[in-house]
């Protein structure tokens, strides 16, 4: 999903990302970031997401002159929990409240069934076209309503399989994966290792945090 990183120097911000991905730290010290629910960002920036899908752009992109200056106003305070409140409310000071639209309602089923669902079932559920839903995504999220699902889909199975290890086959199957065989290779595809990898990836940086 969107998220924004704060160093005492500088504010980036990542679209949404297709593939995991290691985050390259050009300089020593103390980060903070925020990730957004999908949709989220746009209650704070009026822009197409899809501009900056895969990408990393810094703070002068977006149409906000004090957003720039964020990182500066955090850094003035040394502990964690007083620049999450300076944070918190510049981000309630800048927060634009919406009514429930459609994709919020498509983002709902989606979630719901996690991931596993066709486009064109989706729009008969929300009553619009798939093309109209495409550029909601696309507008909101950075990706397709299909690529969209997909990644939700992948995600729940990476939190199942660290869940019930070696249950690949009961996954795939409750998922809607055509086989065992196609869960790992969509697995691998966006999450750049295999199951087993991946947890002890994960294992292995709780217990040697930098």
């Amino acid at each position: 999903m969107p998220a924004v990183f704060i160093s005492a120097g500088s504010i980036r911000v990542g679209g949404i990302q297709p593939q995991s991905l290691d985050m390259q730290i050009q300089q020593p010290g103390d980060y903070f970031g925020i990730r957004f629910y999908p949709g989220a960002l746009r209650h704070f920036f009026k822009l197409n997401l899809s501009e900056i899908t895969g990408q990393f752009v810094d703070s002068h992109y977006f149409p906000c002159d004090d957003f720039a200056y964020l990182n500066e106003t955090i850094y003035q305070h040394n502990d964690f929990h007083t620049r999450a409140r300076v944070c918190e409310q510049w981000l309630l000071q800048h927060y634009a409240p919406q009514s429930p639209t459609l994709f919020d309602l498509a983002l709902t089923l989606i979630y719901r069934i996690s991931g596993n669902i066709e486009v064109n079932h989706l729009a008969e559920k929300t009553g619009v076209s798939s093309r109209h839903l495409n550029r909601l995504f696309q507008q909101h999220t950075g990706l397709s309503t299909k690529a969209f699902a997909q990644i939700i889909r992948i995600q729940s199975a990476c939190k199942q399989l660290y869940q019930q290890p070696g249950q690949s086959l009961t996954v795939a199957e409750k998922l809607g994966f055509f086989d065992q065989a196609h869960l790992l290779r969509e697995y691998k595809r966006h999450l750049r290792l295999n199951p087993r990898a991946l947890s002890n990836r994960f294992m292995s940086d709780l217990s040697n945090p930098q």
